[in-house]
C-alpha cells in the first residue's frame, strides 16, 4: 500500500514547485530576486548554495507564500500562491510543506513524539494522508522517529532535554509527517560536524523519498552537494543577459 501511495504521488503531472518570471526586493532594497524558471519535479532533490544575503532564505519565504513576489507566477503542489488568501496561504503552507529551519522551533516543553504529531494536529490534510499511510498518526510517528535512528527510550523526553543531534532528527520527522509534497530546509546542519552532517542529510534524503516528497535544501557547505540530484545558486537561475 505505501509503494502505490508513493507511485501515485511521483506520477502526479503537478511539479513539486514551479516558478516563472518571478523578481522580488525588500522595501528600500534593491532587487534580490530574479528568476525566469525554476521547477522542482516530485521526488527531486536540490541543493541551492550561495553567500549569506544572497536571497537563499528569500526564495524559501516566496516558495512557502510568506511573501509574495513582486512579479511572475508562483506555484506550489500546482496552485498558484497569488490566488490564495493570506489565511488560505497560512493553511496550505501547512498541508503542502515540511520544514526544517536552523534553529529547529521545537516547542520545547513537549516530547520528541508530541513534536512530531504536531502537523497532523493542525492539518487534516496531513492528518489524513498519515492514517491513509500508516493506520494512524501515532504508527507514522513511531516509524518516522525509527526510520530516522531516535530510540525510543528519548521518545517522551522534552524537546529541550535532547541533545543537537537528536533534536534535529525530531525536526526531520515533524518535517515528514503527513508526507508533504515539498520539504524545505533552511541550513538545518549548521550546528553539527562533518560527519554528523552527511549522516543527517542521507537520512532526510532516504526518508524523503520514501514518502515521495521533494527536498529543496539550502545550505553554504558544498560538501553536501553532490548527495542531491540537482544543484543550483540563485544566480544560475536570473534571465540570460
Amino acid at each position: 500500500m505505501v509503494e502505490e501511495n508513493n507511485a501515485a504521488l511521483l506520477a502526479s503531472n503537478n511539479p513539486a514547485v514551479l516558478m516563472t518570471n518571478v523578481a522580488f526586493h525588500w522595501p528600500g532594497q534593491p532587487r534580490l530576486i530574479e528568476i525566469e524558471r525554476l521547477k522542482i519535479d516530485p521526488g527531486d532533490a536540490v541543493f541551492v548554495a550561495g553567500p549569506s544575503g544572497g536571497g537563499k532564505s528569500t526564495l524559501l519565504s516566496l516558495i512557502g507564500g510568506l511573501v509574495l513576489p513582486d512579479q511572475g507566477q508562483i506555484y506550489l503542489a500546482g496552485t498558484n500562491l497569488a490566488t490564495l488568501s493570506g489565511p488560505k496561504r497560512d493553511r496550505f503552507r501547512g498541508d503542502r510543506l515540511g520544514l526544517i529551519f536552523q534553529q529547529f522551533n521545537l516547542l520545547p516543553y513537549l516530547s520528541a513524539f508530541d513534536n512530531v504529531i504536531l502537523p497532523a494536529r493542525l492539518s487534516s490534510y496531513r492528518r489524513n494522508r498519515a492514517i491513509k499511510a500508516f493506520g494512524s498518526v501515532a504508527a507514522a510517528a513511531e516509524s518516522l522517529l525509527k526510520d530516522l535512528d531516535l530510540e525510543k527510550i528519548l521518545w517522551l523526553r522534552p524537546a529541550y532535554k535532547l541533545s543537537v543531534g537528536q533534536q534535529q532528527r525530531v525536526t526531520a520527522a515533524r518535517a515528514l509527517m503527513g508526507r508533504p509534497e515539498l520539504i524545505m530546509a533552511d541550513e538545518p546542519t549548521s550546528s553539527l560536524d562533518a560527519d554528523r552532517e552527511i549522516a543527517f542529510v542521507d537520512l532526510l534524503l532516504k526518508e524523503s523519498q520514501k514518502a515521495g516528497a521533494s527536498v529543496l535544501f539550502v545550505s553554504h557547505d558544498l560538501a553536501l552537494a553532490k548527495r542531491f540530484k540537482s544543484f543550483l545558486t540563485i544566480d544560475n537561475l536570473k534571465p540570460k543577459a
